[in-house]
């Protein structure tokens, strides 16, 4: 049994107690004085004579923290008593019975939610800190849980001076890091700068001695300096009738510390230490003439720097702000920033939704924007605020991200829905193709399991385990979509690997050289999309290789039947028109006489539109020449006699030539096939035959093609260029 309390204990408990009536100021009814004085006697049962790090008793820690929500935040009975209740465990008897007593279950939720915070890791929290402050705001509804930690973190902070030296640096950057932004992000802007003097004072007491000094110093002669510069302005506004207030104020060492570092300057270069604001009692149809007529005062009297005129009455900030600001030099040569706004401009830009967090905020509090204004609003009425704050939640709950922890405390930001194997994808990618389970806050959970935000998770893995076509249901992320897919893909190609090995096998068994032929009959006969999907059913047994040599005769059969059928419609028209009715395609020009009779020669294949020549042979009569053919130059020097002048005519009706085409390339499943589907199918061209040998990666083909002319052979060279992974395609000269 404890002994009873001595009188210094006795003191502490009484005045704390009367701390936290005069902090509950408005809200003391005789019910509110009842509530209060139980959930008091309950927190020094439940704290005992525990003390904190601080050396300070825990029970008067969490009394301040209430004082500081009810007296400096203005929240209500149900925010002081969470606070003053936060320490106790969600399970105690004592604080179920008070809370169902009383019909107070808020408390009991804030309390638990308050435990599920505390116990977060924050061991890393530099590396994480934006996304921390994200964690907070969106681990629950009720936004009171976070104001009454951020509440926790101040008291703390201001008895910071108590815990030894080590404790106070790190407390300090956690500080920086994580309490002063969620400050920031909430409005709380005396909080926020409050955390950000104490964390630079004990993370860095050397640079803060050293600013904190400088502004003492100047302290005086900016105080003259000040008093100079506003008694001309002073005299014009009351000369002119202006209903006036004029603020000054110093900026704090945190301030110029975070100035000094983000821009690169000195201390003597920080031009806004001191600054104005004029605040004019206006009507609101007067705002902004009042505003402008101010601005005229300042600047007829100092030189303004336009380049820093800044003019938000014209035209508001998009988040409402309203206000000018103009930099003068003024005495003795120095910058002084002045603001002007109006009454209303001023309590919505210190109070409303354009507060100085967000016009000067990070693109990254956009996201709990609307939710954070909603917020302020409710702050700003003391009377509705507890009510409101209970049914405060993030709007759209569906564009909601979650936050969760690695087993090492790194903290990862996802999609809501996200699952365990979201997760993992996202840790590393060999990690999500292995996942096979996870652990979430110690228990074992599958892979589909949903994740919510302040969750622990750890993956576990098999060897054995692959991703599988059902795995893109589970998972609710861009990135972890893509990984599986190309897992899926990858694994697509390992077996057609398999399936091309046997496939080349059985053709070797079958002794066929021409592989890629052999491969692009057998598609085509199969009706399938592409090479792999033949390998893939080859690796599968859907296909049996005994199979293959049926298949491809099958395949051969058809291949002849399509050429005969090519023979009788082009190509015999083609023989037919180039040999029997010669005076329709070529005009032979021999002493102003017109010869008939020829042959196209073979060694470079001349088609309609070519510049060419006529050479008479010895026993084959006349051979239609390319001008550009290999043997050209040899003919006509050494048979000049021979060569004569050669024209095109126009070309009879369904007249064909045959041309004969290189291409090569990049080898990859299916090029033979999309080479042949575009030239029969896409440019409705008939092709008499085409062979492609492949090594080292690399294609090489020749294709040789029935078309009308020169164009038309272009056309096709173009058309060819235009397949992914072929790198050229040109015009033979011989058809051999």
């Amino acid at each position: 049994m404890e002994p009873k309390a001595d009188h210094n204990e006795k003191q502490l408990i009484r005045s704390k107690y009367r701390k936290l009536i005069n902090a509950s100021g408005s809200l003391q009814s005789n019910k509110d004085r009842e509530i209060i004085k139980e959930a008091f006697t309950l927190t020094l049962a439940g704290y005992g004579r525990e003390i904190m790090d601080t050396k300070e008793p825990y029970f008067s820690h969490a009394v301040d923290i209430a004082c500081i929500v009810a007296g400096e935040m203005k929240l209500g009975m149900v925010s002081m008593i969470a606070a003053l209740l936060s320490g106790l465990p969600c399970s105690d008897e004592s604080l179920i019975g008070f809370c169902r007593k009383y019909n107070l279950d808020d408390v009991r939720e804030i309390v638990e939610s308050l435990k599920q915070i505390r116990e977060l890791p924050t061991e890393r929290l530099p590396d994480n800190a934006e996304n921390f402050v994200s964690l907070l705001l969106s681990l629950s509804s009720d936004v009171r849980v976070v104001l009454i930690q951020l509440a926790d973190r101040l008291q703390y902070m201001r008895n910071i001076s108590l815990l030894e030296s080590n404790r106070q640096q790190a407390i300090a950057v956690e500080t920086s890091n994580l309490y002063a932004p969620l400050a920031h992000r909430l409005g709380l802007y005396r909080i926020k700068s409050e955390l950000d003097e104490l964390s630079l004072q004990y993370s860095n007491p050397v640079v803060y001695e050293d600013i904190a000094g400088r502004i003492k110093n100047t302290e005086s002669e900016n105080r003259d300096f000040m008093n100079l510069f506003l008694a001309p302005i002073t005299a014009e506004l009351n000369r002119l009738g202006m209903d006036y207030e004029i603020k000054k104020r110093t900026k704090a060492v945190s301030s110029v510390h975070a100035k000094i570092v983000k821009q690169g300057v000195s201390f003597e270069e920080v031009y806004d230490l001191f600054a104005i604001r004029i605040i004019l009692n206006s009507a609101q149809a007067d705002e902004k003439a009042d505003c402008w007529k101010a601005y005229s005062v300042v600047t007829n009297i100092y030189l303004p720097e336009p380049k820093r005129l800044r003019d938000w009455i014209t035209v508001p900030r998009p988040n409402g702000y309203e206000s000018l600001h103009i930099t003068v030099l003024g005495p003795s040569k120095r910058w002084v920033e002045v603001q002007i706004r109006t009454r209303r401009m001023d309590e919505e830009a210190e109070m409303g939704s354009a507060a100085h967090w967000r016009y000067k905020g990070h693109r990254s509090a956009a996201e709990t924007e609307e939710w954070l204004d909603s917020i302020r609003k409710i702050l700003e009425s003391s009377e509705e605020a507890e009510t409101s704050l209970s049914q405060a939640t993030r709007q759209d709950k569906s564009r909601e991200m979650i936050y969760v922890f690695t087993p090492d405390g790194d903290l990862k930001k996802l999609k809501s829905g996200s699952t365990v194997l979201d997760f993992a994808f996202e840790v590393h990618t060999n990690i999500g193709a292995k996942c096979s389970g996870g652990k979430v806050n110690n228990k074992i959970v599958p892979i589909r399991h949903k994740l919510k935000s302040g969750d622990m998770v750890e993956i576990i893995t098999s060897k054995n385990q692959q991703p599988t076509i059902d795995w893109l249901n589970w998972v609710n992320t861009t990135r972890a979509k893509g990984k599986i897919k190309r897992h899926l893909k990858e694994a697509e190609f390992k077996q057609a690997e398999i399936g091309k090995d046997i496939f080349k096998r059985k053709m070797a068994q079958l002794k066929v050289n021409n592989l890629d032929e052999a491969l692009n009959k057998l598609v085509s006969h199969l009706k399938l999309s592409s090479h792999l999907e033949l390998f893939q059913q080859l690796a599968e047994n859907r296909i049996e290789p005994s199979q293959l040599k049926d298949f491809l005769s099958e395949a051969q059969k058809e291949t002849k039947d399509t050429e005969s059928r090519i023979e009788a419609k082009p190509q015999g028209k083609a023989a037919s028109q180039a040999q029997n009715k010669t005076s329709q395609n070529v005009i032979i020009v021999n002493e102003n006489s017109e010869i008939e009779g020829y042959k196209l020669a073979r060694c470079c294949n001349p088609v309609m539109g070519d510049d060419i020549f006529g050479f008479i042979t010895v026993s084959d009569g006349i051979k239609i020449h390319r001008n550009g053919c290999p043997n050209a130059a040899r003919l006509k020097s050494k048979y000049p006699y021979r060569a004569m002048e050669a024209k095109w005519s126009t070309a009879a009706e369904g007249t064909y030539f045959l041309a004969s085409v290189k291409i090569s390339g990049f080898d990859q499943f299916g090029i033979l096939n999309t080479i042949t589907n575009m030239i029969s199918n896409e440019l409705k061209m008939d092709v008499r035959s085409i062979t492609i040998d492949s090594q080292n990666g690399r294609f090489n083909g020749i294709i040789k093609i029935s078309i009308r002319d020169k164009k038309h052979l272009d056309f096709l060279l173009k058309k060819l260029l235009s397949i992914k992974g072929v790198l050229k395609a040109t015009r033979l000269s011989t058809s051999d």
